[in-house]
């Protein structure tokens, strides 16, 4: 039973985190309905409220659940370098599933397609807060502390796989290359989270790997 706790918790912590990105589709829609390429500015200022009230939330929920705990002691040498290598690993990963890709003709993965249409052109501040912070810190408390930390907390190798293989369906790949590309890239940072028990390792870590493409988007850099 305390199993099937676990996992529902987990859920509503994933469907939690969904509350901001369902909301920017709703107004996104919107916009688009009526002809605006980019959302009203009033629009914009409400979203970032929301996505603010959404990251915290799942900040407050997490620390209830005990599944992080932030403070300045986790940046020791042995977290920083684990950190440095986990971006350059991951992003090695996104370079070469990328090429990968466009061998077989294949520009971006659907998800990066998806993004680049979603966000190209709406303010870069709101572009910037969904896609470097609040997805690095919602997706590490969904996937590696609710997944590794929480759920499967007893059985930590098969929560490394667990949330690694829904990372990468999560993120709706439509071919195997692009599965694996981000499947790795979890298992970077459920492994980082696993061998440091620190979340702010791997969010770190996420933060880094999305904030130049979030940056090229934000700023119309493609």
């Amino acid at each position: 039973m305390e199993y099937i706790k676990r996992f529902f918790i987990v859920i509503g912590l994933f469907l939690l985190s969904q509350i901001g990105m369902f909301t920017y589709g709703t107004l996104k829609q919107s916009s688009l309905q009526v002809g605006q390429g980019t959302m009203p500015l009033l629009s914009t200022l409400i979203l970032i409220v929301i996505f603010i009230m959404n990251i915290g939330l799942l900040l407050v929920l997490a620390n209830k659940l005990e599944l992080l705990n932030f403070d300045s002691k986790f940046l020791n040498k042995k977290n920083i370098l684990i950190i440095v290598i986990g971006v350059v690993i991951a992003r090695l990963v996104a370079i070469l599933g990328t090429i990968l890709l466009n061998n077989q003709g294949i520009d971006s993965t659907a998800n990066d397609a998806a993004i680049n249409n979603l966000f190209t052109g709406e303010n870069p501040l709101l572009i910037i807060l969904i896609l470097g912070i609040s997805a690095p810190i919602m997706e590490e408390i969904v996937f590696r502390a609710g997944i590794i930390g929480y759920f499967l907390k007893d059985w930590p190798i098969l929560g490394i796989a667990l949330s690694s293989i829904s990372f990468g369906l999560v993120h709706g790949p439509t071919d195997i290359i692009s599965f694996f590309m981000y499947a790795l890239i979890g298992l970077v940072l459920s492994i980082a989270y696993f061998k440091t028990s620190r979340l702010e390792v791997s969010i770190l870590i996420h933060f880094f790997n999305n904030l130049i493409p979030a940056i090229v988007i934000a700023f119309g850099l493609i």
